[in-house]
Order: structure tokens, then sequence, then C-alpha cells
């Protein structure tokens, strides 16, 4: 995929998504969009994984795992105020490799 297509995606991909926020119903959808037709990943199943079981003081899930490149990815819905939820998670995340 050349720079100016990808650009003119991107910018598809953002007029498509920016009134979107439903956590629950669209992560999986936006992650394999965003992957595949902005970034050129083929067959994006095979390069991200949902709801990952993880082991904190409780039973937990990321919303989405990359391998390849150890990301870890928490979305939260549109209008989610994320400092009320006290989304600090990095301690949690370094306990996971320790």
């Amino acid at each position: 995929m050349k720079d100016t297509e990808r650009r003119l995606a991107a910018k598809e991909f953002y007029e498509y998504w920016k009134n979107k926020g439903y956590e629950k119903g669209e992560s999986q959808k936006f992650w394999l969009s965003l992957l595949q037709d902005v970034l050129g990943v083929t067959h994006p199943e095979q390069f991200i994984t949902f709801e990952e079981q993880v082991k904190l003081d409780h039973t937990s899930f990321i919303d989405a795992y990359i391998p390849a490149t150890h990301v870890l990815i928490e979305q939260k819905g549109k209008g989610k105020d994320l400092q009320k939820l006290g989304l600090n998670h990095t301690q949690q995340i370094k306990s996971l490799y320790h």
C-alpha cells in the first residue's frame, strides 16, 4: 500500500468510525478494519487476538493483544471518563511479565 493510498484509507476509516463508540459491539470490527484497511495487514484475524484472559488480583480480560508487537489494547466506549474509571493499569500490566 502506497503512502497516498494509506492516507486516503485513514481518512475514510476516520469518517466511518468518528461517531461510533459502542465498545462491546464494535471494538473487534474497529481493530480488524484498522489493521487491514489502513495498515495493510493481510488476514488481521491471524495478527490480533481478542478478550485474552489474564490473572491480576482477579480474572480480567484484555480487549485485544497483538503478539508480534507485544501490544495490549484496553478500549473504552465513546464518552467514558477514563479518570473516573480509575484506569491506571501500569502496575497491573507490569505484574503480567514478572
